[in-house]
């Protein structure tokens, strides 16, 4: 099933860099179902929320600490979307300060996003593994549902190591162009 046939017509999925071997092809995959499962964890969330407003409507008794899960799952949701954000371009920008660059300059800033990606992936999987041990020698729990802390990290820093991976991607794609841009103007 396409872009267009699952949003019913409406827009289309944003292209993820041209990638010139089978492993970055793969990666692209592999992103793309990530970020779908954090999709299927948010819808998953929003599910829950609503059935326990209506509980709480129709019987004066919400779900138990539905409020912990959603902290909970919600942080590893986030976390699932931004590798597919690297490798598709969709972060946030400022196409004022781009608009009029040469397509050159416009790969090289792109570039320039990627570097900083892989740094503040890198930084991020430095800190949340350490985080995670962390919470593995010194558990601690939800109030409620006694749901172990550490329990989000692992998806948090699959996430995070495919961030790395797309923020690669990205470079070496935007490099690419750069170099194609600038050999063609």
């Amino acid at each position: 099933m396409s872009a267009t046939e699952l949003t019913g017509g409406g827009g289309t999925e944003p292209p993820p860099p041209a990638t010139k071997t089978a492993l970055g092809a793969l990666l692209v995959k592999i992103v793309r179902w990530w970020a779908l499962a954090g999709g299927v964890l948010t819808l998953g969330l929003a599910l829950m929320t609503a059935a326990s407003a209506l509980s709480n409507l129709f019987f004066g008794r919400p779900f138990a600490a539905d409020h912990e899960l959603v902290k909970h799952i919600i942080a590893v949701a986030i976390f699932m979307f931004l590798p597919y954000c690297q490798m598709t371009g969709s972060n946030v920008t400022v196409d004022v300060f781009t608009e009029g660059m040469s397509a050159r300059g416009k790969h090289l800033m792109a570039a320039f996003s990627s570097l900083f990606a892989i740094a503040f992936s890198i930084l991020l999987l430095v800190q949340m593994s350490s985080g995670f041990r962390s919470y593995l020698r010194y558990p601690e729990v939800t109030p409620v549902l006694k749901l172990p802390l550490w329990t989000a990290f692992p998806p948090i820093l699959v996430s995070l190591a495919l961030l790395l991976c797309a923020a690669i991607v990205t470079l070496l794609a935007s490099a690419r162009a750069s170099r194609g841009a600038s050999s063609s103007g």
